[in-house]
């Protein structure tokens, strides 16, 4: 099987026990802290992901250093994917269960690249147009490229809306080279 078959299955059984338990929010928290650990602990990436460590003794140290830091369902998630020898897939596995989260909280991702810094009122007013017409929360991300020259880039999941100078330029490039042949 697939590591993302596999990450995927892992992250909704996860996702529904959480979700029995009235944990989602909880476990969603624990899950962000300890992908922010993996990212910047590299004892701990080192621990998770070494094939010298025994299963049962990775287990041990992990219980022992995150025992009443997350919630008992994340530790025995964590311990289920060690005692299967499945902790490589555990950063995927958080990643699935955030999706998992993110369509059952109806929360969309707009990322919003532009060739400035743009004003946090045009923002907050793209922000609730996408809201509106979608029906759904949006959590937007901003980025700056100056490739662009000027308007922005609107990605949301699988679609996107270019209104950048960059890209009228091209076009209108393309059109003045159609024009001479």
């Amino acid at each position: 099987m697939n590591d993302s078959r596999l990450a995927s299955r892992y992250a909704r059984a996860l996702f529904l026990l959480a979700k029995e338990r009235n944990l989602v929010e909880k476990v969603k928290d624990d899950l962000l802290k300890l992908t922010g650990l993996l990212a910047d602990s590299a004892e701990f990436k080192w621990l998770l992901e070494s094939p010298v460590i025994m299963g049962s003794e990775k287990a041990r140290m992990v219980s022992g250093a995150l025992s009443g830091v997350v919630e008992p369902i994340t530790l025995d998630f964590l311990q289920l994917l060690i005692h299967h020898r499945r902790e490589g897939n555990f950063s995927s596995t958080c990643r699935m269960f955030m999706e998992l989260f993110k369509a059952d909280q109806g929360i969309m991702d707009a990322r919003v690249e532009s060739a400035i810094a743009l004003d946090s009122k045009f923002l907050e007013g793209m922000k609730a147009r996408l809201e509106e017409s979608t029906h759904r929360k949006i959590e937007m991300q901003t980025e700056t490229n100056e490739a662009l020259i000027g308007g922005f880039i609107l990605t949301l999941e699988d679609m996107q809306l270019d209104a950048s100078v960059h890209l009228k330029l091209k076009r209108i490039r393309q059109e003045l080279r159609e024009s001479k042949k």
